[in-house]
């Protein structure tokens, strides 16, 4: 009797992401256009001192509305005038920065085949108060640099694979995009 060898099955998830929805993904977008554009949308409101809730609603993508509801609480440390009963908004701008970040960096090793052992992003920004404050018109409101490290274990990888991923990570993640090109606002005072 033959004893047929056996193929190993071919995993089916790497990193977490299923490998034939993430190529499935990527070859919808390529092939129609139309299904790429997105808008997100969030209204936040005031809760008392320095405290805020964000009602994260339903958002467009490619032409269809999805519904979800997720909802940010924010607040001051103490040392700002808060109650320091939740991050304040720029730990919330970090935390943006290094999600999107960590969602592109999966996604390029997940594509490659890299398989992470672990990854994690450090943020930070400085800024004077005193520029937020409206105390000194020489100081800017806000950070002028932001810092972060990518700090990964990926046995097996090249180090050229890695940083690879870091530069494309660093040409497509939409919240280093915001962070690092003007942007126009548009906005609006309704008084009610």
């Amino acid at each position: 009797m033959d004893h047929a060898q056996q193929v190993p099955a071919q995993p089916t998830t790497l990193n977490g992401i299923d490998l034939q929805a993430l190529a499935t993904a990527g070859a919808a977008l390529a092939s129609d256009p139309t299904l790429a554009p997105v808008t997100f949308r969030a209204s936040t409101s005031w809760r008392g001192a320095f405290r805020t809730v964000t009602e994260i609603a339903d958002y467009d993508i490619g032409g269809n509305t999805v519904t979800r509801r997720h909802r940010l609480v924010t607040d001051e440390p103490l040392e700002i005038l808060g109650g320091d009963s939740a991050p304040n908004p720029q730990d919330l701008i970090l935390a943006a920065l290094g999600s999107c970040m960590m969602v592109g960096f999966v996604a390029g090793a997940t594509q490659r085949g890299i398989r992470i052992a672990s990854l994690r992003i450090d943020t930070a920004c400085s800024f004077d108060l005193r520029g937020a404050f409206g105390l000194d018109p020489s100081l800017p409101p806000g950070a002028t640099v932001f810092h972060y490290t990518i700090r990964v274990s990926a046995p097996g990888a090249s180090a050229d694979a890695l940083r690879e991923i870091h530069d494309e990570v660093k040409a497509r993640s939409p919240n280093r995009f915001h962070l690092t090109t003007p942007i126009r606002m548009e906005s609006a005072l309704v008084v009610e």
